[in-house]
């Protein structure tokens, strides 16, 4: 089952993950962006920022449960060991840090201009977050909650990704198109790669070999070749591809359409189209998750 946030619909598009269309539509907080799983695993939280709050729903019921009042919700996640939630303020310029299960502000960390994407190595104790205005990336240890380096990057800075072995950092950059490459041992830039107009964000497969970069303003995902550092394939996506996700094999790519009010599954066998389908207006976040029994 797939969670599509339609930012300016106050909406969740349902849909369903083996036929590929959607089946219904939930009404949620104002302008939601982007979702994160529970704790507890039961439900999921969508995050809408101008209303300050993320709705908890049921993944069994799909009916909200709970509001949570929380400043500018855009993104978030939570630290391995389930003590934090690590949350951008888009509208901000800053990071906080809040208790995982009370949702009390621990501290605010300030980071950039419209502070957006972040990839965490809770092995490292590295939480990284782009802000895109600022065109910096800025690095967080989360064990201190201190800031510890800012790197500047090209213009528009968005989707970033740590290699599993968290050697090296990437960064799609949109007033660019590229990605970047950093060298994490002394957070050095190594390798400046174009992807296409308006690149993104970026979704890395498990086993740390490829990622795929939506590039909006051509219409196109990259297969980005993490060994060899370079685009391997480039493919179409309708819509004005936004944010991306893989399904639990890995099979298929599932895409937001953020300019034309879609989103599009592909495969990642062929890199062909299984289905485009609308959506609310402005689809942003994707969350895909296996239907309770």
């Amino acid at each position: 089952m797939a969670f599509i946030a339609n930012s300016l619909s106050d909406t969740v598009t349902l849909a369903d993950g083996q036929s590929l269309e959607p089946f219904g539509t939930l009404r949620v907080g104002r302008e939601p962006h982007k979702f994160h799983r529970s704790l507890q695993g039961g439900s999921v939280y969508s995050c809408n920022t101008t209303s300050n709050e993320m709705i908890e729903i049921d993944l069994r019921t799909l009916r909200p449960v709970r509001r949570i009042p929380i400043l500018d919700p855009y993104n978030i996640t939570f630290t391995a060991d389930g003590r934090h939630l690590y949350k951008v303020a888009f509208r901000y310029t800053f990071v906080e840090i809040h208790d995982a299960r009370t949702f009390r502000r621990v501290k605010r960390i300030e980071t950039g201009r419209r502070p957006s994407h972040f990839a965490l190595s809770d092995d490292r104790g590295w939480y990284v977050n782009a802000n895109q205005y600022s065109n910096v990336v800025t690095v967080i240890d989360t064990r201190s909650m201190t800031l510890i380096h800012r790197l500047p990057v090209d213009p528009l800075p968005a989707g970033v990704a740590l290699s599993p072995d968290a050697r090296h950092l990437f960064v799609a950059s949109g007033g660019a198109g590229t990605v970047t490459v950093f060298a994490t041992d002394e957070w050095k830039l190594t390798k400046r790669v174009h992807s296409g107009k308006d690149a993104h964000e970026m979704i890395m497969t498990r086993d740390g070999r490829t990622i795929y970069v939506t590039n909006r303003a051509e219409d196109t995902v990259s297969a980005f070749d993490v060994p060899h550092q370079r685009v391997a394939a480039k493919f179409h996506v309708p819509g004005g591809p936004d944010m991306p996700t893989l399904s639990p094999d890995e099979s298929r790519l599932w895409v937001s359409g953020r300019y034309g009010d879609t989103a599009t599954v592909i495969d990642t066998r062929t890199l062909r189209i299984l289905n485009t389908f609308p959506t609310g207006r402005s689809p942003h976040g994707v969350f895909l998750t296996r239907t309770p029994a």
